[in-house]
């Protein structure tokens, strides 16, 4: 007995130096990869002092004597705080994650080689003017002097990888990353694709509704009189009105943006608000600077890996930034053989295996999509062909960038769209003479009868205008011109959120900061206002489901956090969804199911009251039948989540903002690296915050990326939000520091009136140094 004793207290013992030496290894792994806040560092490529002031929330402030030296110090900053993220977003790009990731990275790998990502990057590299092109390389230079130091992220110690060096092509593809997020169109080609099958065309006509009467456009009749004389002079006669065809269901991706003139504001000055709405990730896609260039100072949001403030201002402007959701891409199927095509060989190194050969073919439009690598089963027998502007070798989006955040004037910020390719956005802007104004640059398709590209709008032609009658501009991914526009603008738009902006807007006489800060946190939702009624007629048959019922009849949409409203009525809509057309689309079902405001709308209030019969019984059922039914199984599936007393439910309490690590969810790291925050609102709410119909919870995983309000009268005013905070190392306070504040609608204020030798309090300086 005494030798096991001994046995076992050796092993316990030996047990309890591997759990200490591991715990040493994560502590160092951790503290090793901090970034270095304070003292001084020596850099090879810098050419004289730069200065790195982090403020209390970690925002970064750069000071140096050159354009080029506050670049490089931005490339330092950025790997210091959000290499991996960076080193992600360019894999992703180049079809390289598998070189770090695995095989199971392999599948994306192949479909970016296939789409030839990384073309477009290298043909926007050769796009560079000469001034974006040094900020470009003298930011890789900055990147790369922190790469010299060590480790930039703990995540490389747990992957048991390198950083590899950065270069101005990477930063190239940054850019395009953000085309394949916020590009638009690909998703409609698929759903009609497989509804063709399904459905016939009126249904499939109702069930993709066009844009509603109901809906506000962003640019008004009166608006586009200038572009319609452009157009007429063009074609020497004047177009009929175009009208879209019917588009897809409204986008779950989004953002809102609204400027009003200094008519409408209390202090006489324009105020511009932005919120774009992009998946939730730890870290954020945002990373807030504040650039001392020598011609005046630019504040907002960077993306990490790249060199320009995207969203933001300067010493006399402001612009924010929604996707116009115009089909931009198309999915073509073709017969084949019928078309000419040249190969590519892609060549994917995969982490512990074999390197793989993937052959790209490319039509004289397009690639060609592998259905080993994509989903190509909408289109049965045919090969299908990706045709989109994102694709485009002309990108030159990395330069009109850089041209935007430096312009000074509106005239200045319009040219500065031109060369501009994908994703194409609504850009909102006020100066501080007073202007504001809204453009929309990019390559919008002009197709033929049969569908194909013929060319695009010309650049003079796109939507724009430039101090409206009304006095405001608002965006919330709705329509964006009347039928009286010169060209056809078919695409996806959301209805609601704009419905609601401008209602708001409407409402006040003239705004103010704590007006706007009010509005970009509104959670009541029009949708629901417009729905409530038809809803409220519901026949739930339930004890439980006509005590849901009664408590929202006196509801007024609101999904405040705080309260049951907001959980009972998006259950109801969840389960409402297969009550009305599962049947129809049976087996196909799941792959449809999501939001459907608009249809759903028209369901409810128009004349697709048919839906809401079941067809596969013999009965026919009302809408109220059918409401009530859903009604019934939402509060049956609340009560026994939830316990029966109904007064005790709290929107908030099942309903999380979730920032997911790219690579750690669902990992034994996710609790390290996830954040979690408590929201209310809805998909249709101004603050948006979407979940998935299909997920089984009420997890948001795409909602407000950043906020920012800016004042013309004095733009160190200026208001500004992201989450979950700026550092992407999960040891750092500023990793998730910001995150309750962002779901507490709280700001923070980036001010240019100070300096390095004065920095406020909490202030932390790093001193770059030219190397010896």
């Amino acid at each position: 007995m005494r030798w096991v004793v001994r046995i076992f207290l050796g092993l316990l013992a030996l047990a309890g130096l591997a759990a200490a030496a591991g715990g040493g290894w994560l502590f160092y792994v951790f503290q090793s990869t901090l970034p270095q806040t304070r003292g001084e560092v020596r850099a090879e490529g810098l050419s004289g002092e730069a200065r790195i002031v982090r403020d209390a929330y970690g925002v970064a402030h750069i000071f140096a004597e050159t354009e080029e030296d506050v670049f490089f110090a931005l490339g330092y900053a950025h790997a210091q705080d959000r290499f991996f993220q960076m080193d992600l977003i360019r894999r992703f790009v180049q079809g390289r994650l598998s070189e770090l990731m695995g095989e199971r990275t392999l599948r994306a790998d192949a479909r970016s080689r296939i789409r030839g990502y990384h073309l477009v990057a290298e043909a926007a590299l050769d796009n560079l003017g000469p001034e974006m092109r040094a900020a470009a390389e003298a930011y890789a230079r900055g990147v790369n002097a922190r790469l010299a130091r060590g480790a930039p992220a703990p995540e490389y110690a747990f992957l048991m990888a390198r950083a590899e060096p950065w270069s101005a092509l990477d930063s190239m593809a940054v850019t395009v990353y953000m085309s394949d997020t916020l590009t638009a169109g690909e998703g409609d080609s698929i759903d009609r694709a497989r509804l063709n099958g399904l459905l016939d065309a009126d249904l499939i006509d109702e069930f993709l509704p066009g844009y509603p009467d109901f809906a506000p456009t962003t640019l008004k009749a009166g608006d586009i009189e200038t572009l319609r004389r452009r157009a007429t002079r063009r074609n020497r006669t004047a177009p009929a009105p175009a009208s879209d065809p019917a588009g897809g269901e409204e986008p779950d991706a989004g953002s809102n943006a609204w400027v009003v003139s200094g008519d409408r504001t209390v202090t006489g000055a324009p105020l511009l608000a932005n919120d774009p709405h992009l998946p939730l990730t730890a870290p954020g896609i945002w990373y807030f600077v504040r650039l001392n260039l020598p011609d005046g100072p630019v504040i907002g949001a960077t993306i990490p890996g790249s060199a320009v403030v995207t969203l933001g201002r300067n010493a006399v402007s402001a612009w924010g930034f929604t996707n116009t959701g115009f089909n931009v891409t198309d999915l073509v199927g073709r017969a084949p053989g019928s078309f000419d095509t040249v190969e590519r060989r892609e060549l994917i190194g995969v982490r512990g295996g074999p390197t793989i050969t993937v052959i790209a073919r490319d039509a004289a439009d397009g690639p060609v999509l592998d259905g080993q690598w994509f989903d190509t089963s909408a289109f049965p027998g045919q090969e299908v062909v990706l045709v989109s502007a994102a694709l485009d070798r002309s990108n030159a989006v990395a330069e009109a960038s850089y041209r935007i955040m430096t312009s000074r004037s509106w005239e200045a910020f319009v040219e500065a769209g031109r060369g501009w390719t994908a994703p194409m956005q609504n850009m909102h802007y006020a100066h501080a003479d007073g202007t504001i104004g809204y453009t929309a640059p990019g390559l919008m398709p002009l197709r033929g009868e049969d569908g194909r590209w013929t060319g695009h709008i010309p650049f003079e032609e796109l939507p724009r205008v430039r101090d409206p009658r009304g006095g405001m501009i608002a965006s919330g991914n709705n329509r964006v011109a009347p039928d009286a526009f010169p060209h056809p603008l078919p695409g996806g738009y959301e209805a609601y959120r704009a419905l609601r902006i401008e209602e708001r807007l409407n409402a006040v006489e003239r705004h103010d900061l704590d007006s706007f800060a009010e509005l970009i946190m509104d959670v009541t939702s029009a949708h629901a206002q417009r729905i409530l009624p038809a809803l409220r007629q519901s026949e739930p048959e339930t004890e439980t489901g006509m005590r849901g019922l009664a408590l929202m009849q006196a509801w007024d949409g609101t999904l405040a956090a705080d309260r049951p409203e907001g959980l009972i009525f998006s259950a109801w809509l969840r389960a409402l969804a297969p009550a009305i057309y599962a049947d129809e689309l049976g087996e196909a079902f799941p792959r449809f199911n999501y939001s459907r405001r608009v249809f759903i709308d028209h369901v409810l209030n128009g004349d697709l009251g048919h839906w809401c019969d079941d067809v596969s019984t013999e009965t026919v059922e009302t809408c109220a039948v059918t409401a009530g039914r859903a009604l019934d199984a939402a509060m049956r599936d609340l009560a026994r989540a939830h316990g029966a007393d109904i007064s005790r439910w709290r929107w908030g309490d099942v309903r999380h903002a979730v920032f997911a690590h790219p690579a750690f969810t669902g990992t034994p790291l996710d609790r390290i690296f996830t954040v979690r925050v408590p929201v209310g609102g809805d998909g249709s709410t101004v603050n948006v915050a979407h979940f998935s119909f299909r997920s089984g919870n009420f997890d948001v995983s795409h909602a407000a990326s950043m906020r920012a309000i800016y004042d013309l009268s004095d733009l160190n005013n200026s208001r500004f939000m992201h989450a979950p905070g700026q550092s992407g190392h999960p040891m750092s306070r500023h990793y998730r520091d910001l995150a309750p504040m962002w779901g507490a609608g709280r700001w923070i204020e980036i001010r240019d009136d100070w300096g390095p030798a004065s920095p406020p309090p909490g202030a932390r300086t790093l001193l770059l140094l030219p190397a010896e």
